[in-house]
């Protein structure tokens, strides 16, 4: 338990290294294997980490969100529509519990400077439009997902838009930095990509890769912050 305690980060690193080459090699049965122990190293390098008698609905949200990422990747490493569509829910939930957790830890009503907020959603607004522009006769053509996907979309730039909220409290601007405002802008680069590589047909096995990198890399952040945070 020590040993996870002390290098689960590079545990993860290690096993997410693995994962995005069996990807490249489209070893898709040892991607399967691989890629489902990545949320399970995280949540039990958090558990080992907190402080046992604080921050408990902070904890519990913090778990559902891995959790429901958890399902999610076990969803997506399965083909068809179907699986594809559990797992943006399964996701949507790991957004939402993110989102409240931000929020706790920085409510926007008792922000004093709104301008973190405005910066953050005009930059997701352009971000959005220009990858709408970009996408938009190809998402059409699922009709059965195109709503399903708008709302996907709001949903991480809702949960982006709280991460970098944070910055609005001193005691925490450094942990939003350094940790879940990038987290959450990896996030979005990764679903991205999913979507270019789903809706566009593109089937590059480095897409994949930077799939695998970015999510990772994102769960990795947050994750580091999450303990941070709840070492108080």
């Amino acid at each position: 338990m020590q040993i996870l305690k002390k290098n689960g980060i590079i545990l993860f690193w290690m096993v997410l290294f693995l994962d995005s080459f069996f990807v490249y090699q489209q070893n898709l049965n040892f991607h399967f294997y691989s890629k489902i122990l990545l949320m399970p190293i995280l949540m039990a390098y958090i558990f080992l980490i907190f402080r046992k008698n604080r921050f408990q609905r902070s904890k519990m949200l913090i778990f559902l969100g891995l959790t429901f990422a958890w399902i999610g990747d076990i969803l997506l490493t399965q083909t068809g529509d179907t699986f594809f569509a559990l797992g943006m829910v399964a996701f949507l939930g790991t957004h939402i519990f993110y989102s409240i957790f931000f929020y706790r830890v920085q409510p926007i009503a008792s922000t004093t400077n709104y301008e973190t907020v405005i910066v953050a959603l005009i930059i997701l607004t352009g971000l959005y439009a220009a990858m709408y522009n970009f996408m938009k006769l190809d998402i059409a053509a699922f009709p059965h997902f195109e709503i399903p996907v708008y709302i996907y979309a709001i949903s991480i730039g809702i949960m982006a838009v709280f991460a970098a909220n944070i910055l609005s409290n001193r005691g925490k601007r450094n942990m939003a930095i350094q940790f879940f405002i990038p987290g959450a802008i990896l996030f979005i680069i990764s679903d991205a990509t999913i979507a270019i590589h789903k809706f566009k047909y593109v089937d590059m096995e480095f897409l994949g890769v930077i799939v695998m990198m970015t999510y990772g890399y994102a769960q990795c952040m947050l994750a580091q912050g999450f303990a941070r945070y709840l070492k108080g």
